[in-house]
C-alpha cells in the first residue's frame, strides 16, 4: 500500500542553539518583569482584606481599650497592625494642638493614639519596657516616653504614628497613612523614667 503524499507531515527543523538561547532569555525577562510588576501592584492597591496598609477596626471597643492599658500600665500591642495603641490626655497643656486632629478621644474623654511599632532611626521594632514605662529600642538605645515621644538616643523624631478614630464605640486605626512622628523638642509629656531602664546602651 502506498504512502499518500497529502498526508505526510512536515519535516521538523532543529532548532539553533542562538534562537533557543534568545527565546529562553526573552521568556525569563517576561516573568521577571511580570513578577515585579505584581508585587508593584500588589504594594502600590489599596489593601481590602483589613490587615495592615487598610483601616483596621481593633477586636475590642475603645472604652475597653483604655480600660486595659490603664490597668496593665502597658500598651496594647496589636502586632497584626504592627502598632501599640497608648492613652493620652487631651487636658493636659499642649496635648489638644499637638494630637487632637488625628488621634480619637473616647465618650469619657480618655484619648487613644496608635504608634507605629518601628523605630525611626533604622527601623527595628521598639518595645515597651514595663519599669521604665518607656519604649526603649534595644538596637542602638534610642528612647521614647509612652506617648511615644522622643526622650533620648540616636533616632531624629519621636514615634511616628497612624490616625484613628471611634465609630460606634469602636476604635478604627488608618494604617494606610503614616503622620511623621514628632520633633524632638516637641515634648508634651514630660515623662521621668518611672523605674530601671530596659536598655542600657
Amino acid at each position: 500500500m502506498s504512502e499518500n503524499p497529502s498526508r505526510r507531515l512536515p519535516e521538523l527543523k532543529p532548532v539553533e542553539r542562538r534562537t533557543f538561547l534568545r527565546y529562553s532569555l526573552i521568556g525569563a525577562t517576561g516573568a521577571g518583569l511580570a513578577g515585579f510588576g505584581a508585587s508593584l501592584l500588589g504594594f502600590l492597591w489599596p489593601n481590602l482584606s483589613g490587615g495592615f496598609g487598610a483601616d483596621i477596626t481593633l477586636p475590642v471597643s475603645a472604652a475597653e481599650l483604655a480600660a486595659v492599658i490603664r490597668e496593665d500600665r502597658a500598651p496594647y500591642q496589636f502586632p497584626a497592625g504592627r502598632m501599640y495603641i497608648v492613652t493620652w490626655d487631651p487636658k493636659m497643656p499642649g496635648a489638644e494642638e499637638q494630637y487632637g486632629e488625628f488621634h480619637a478621644v473616647t465618650d469619657d474623654g480618655v484619648g487613644l493614639m496608635a504608634l507605629f511599632q518601628k523605630c525611626v532611626h533604622l527601623g527595628c521594632r521598639v518595645p515597651w519596657c514595663q519599669s521604665s514605662q518607656w519604649f526603649e529600642c534595644p538596637c542602638h538605645g534610642s528612647k521614647y516616653n509612652k506617648w511615644g515621644e522622643w526622650m533620648g538616643g540616636p533616632a531624629p523624631r519621636g514615634l511616628d504614628r497612624f490616625p484613628s478614630r471611634i465609630e460606634d464605640g469602636n476604635l478604627i486605626v488608618s494604617t494606610g497613612t503614616v503622620l511623621t512622628g514628632p520633633a524632638r523638642t516637641e515634648r508634651v509629656l514630660q515623662q521621668e523614667p518611672e523605674g530601671p531602664a530596659c536598655v542600657d546602651l
